[in-house]
């Protein structure tokens, strides 16, 4: 399903250098790598050239090793994204001698990561069916829904409205999440589901931009571990909580870098500024998601009939999985800093955080 062949020739490089750059993603593979993570880092230390070699190659790989029919899911979502990304489906062949070792080299010194799922070694021949895929996965009618409010928001030229959308798909994430939490809570014989993914940060402003995924997973159960030296963020959450923090945040950085650069136009486009903006716009944003969440949630109890002292266990008891998970990959971690210099872009990105009522009524939220 899905599948992406190529047309497979001697590459520029000799045979011995093509199959030491395989055999260097393949065991990246094996130390707890996914596709993704392979041509993020190389689209950190390498050139454009080298960046679409790396798709290739993992593309390519994906051929040779039938992961198309093997995989876990999260593994094909990743490589359908490369493809689409990189649809000129260059050929191998085209991978030249300086490239081929520039990726072997990198990809090698890759150290042993977190095993976010089984390795290609612990496939099966065909990938089954996951019997509790089903119960954990969210529900598209809902997810089209909330795309099509941040849609919304990221189109439209005003700021009143993009808030207004966001807080509503926050509200709707809020309430569907508590729902199937209930749903679980009353399945006999079910369990807490936590999964972990990583999201790639470009830079300029990775750190901001860290702080944003982490202020939005703050208000939907879902924690952040950012590895700096890599851009890479680690969040941890139920499979709906994790869907639904990915679209939120890829929104969400649409719409501050838009109103940054909309300040930029002022005359105010320094660095300083800009990070400063993207500092507060994050944790403005943060609080009035959480605002939202909390609303929305006493409209969720309300209308699934049930008292919120029984709703409080059913979530602290998802919040102590996701923290146990998070202890199990990660060990003791330390907050991370971030601080605002420039003063004008530190309110100016609260102001853009707080132009408008996140109440889905119209009505106005004590803050």
């Amino acid at each position: 399903m899905g599948s992406i062949r190529t047309h497979i020739r001697q590459p520029e490089s000799s045979d011995e250098q093509w199959h030491a750059l395989i055999g260097a993603l393949a065991a990246a593979y094996e130390r707890g790598w996914q596709p993704a993570d392979l041509v993020h880092v190389a689209s950190r230390a390498l050139d454009a050239t080298a960046v679409r070699c790396a798709a290739v190659t993992v593309l390519h790989e994906a051929d040779l090793s039938g992961a198309w029919s093997r995989a876990p899911q999260g593994w094909l979502d990743q490589l359908r994204t490369i493809a689409d990304v990189h649809p000129e489906r260059n050929d191998p062949a085209e991978i030249g001698a300086a490239e081929c070792a520039s990726l072997t080299f990198l990809w090698r010194r890759l150290p042993r990561w977190h095993v976010l799922c089984p390795p290609p070694s612990a496939w099966p021949t065909r990938r089954a069916e996951d019997p509790h895929a089903s119960a954990t996965a969210a529900d598209p009618k809902v997810l089209n829904k909330i795309r099509g409010l941040l849609a919304k928001a990221e189109s439209t030229e005003y700021t009143e409205e993009a808030e207004t959308l966001t807080a509503k798909a926050q509200e709707l994430m809020t309430r569907y999440a508590i729902g199937a939490a209930l749903l679980e809570a009353a399945t006999p014989g079910s369990r807490v589901v936590v999964h972990s993914k990583r999201i790639h940060l470009d830079n300029p402003y990775v750190k901001q931009k860290v702080l944003l995924l982490t202020s939005i997973g703050d208000a939907n159960q879902v924690q952040t571990a950012f590895t700096a030296q890599l851009g890479i963020a680690t969040v941890v959450g139920s499979p709906v909580d994790l869907e639904q923090v990915e679209m939120l945040f890829t929104s969400l950085l649409v719409q501050a870098t838009r109103a940054m650069r909309t300040e930029g136009e002022k005359g105010s486009r320094s660095t300083p500024f800009r990070k400063a903006f993207l500092f507060g716009f994050a944790v403005r944003i943060g609080q009035r998601l959480t605002e939202a969440g909390k609303a929305a949630t006493a409209q969720a109890v309300v209308e699934s009939e049930v008292e919120y002292r029984d709703l409080l266990p059913i979530l602290a008891n998802r919040a102590e999985a996701v923290q146990a998970e998070v202890a199990r990959l990660f060990g003791p971690m330390r907050e991370m800093t971030c601080s605002a210099v420039d003063a004008g872009g530190w309110h100016a990105g609260r102001s853009a955080a707080d132009a408008a009522t996140l109440a889905s009524d119209g009505s106005a939220i004590a803050g």
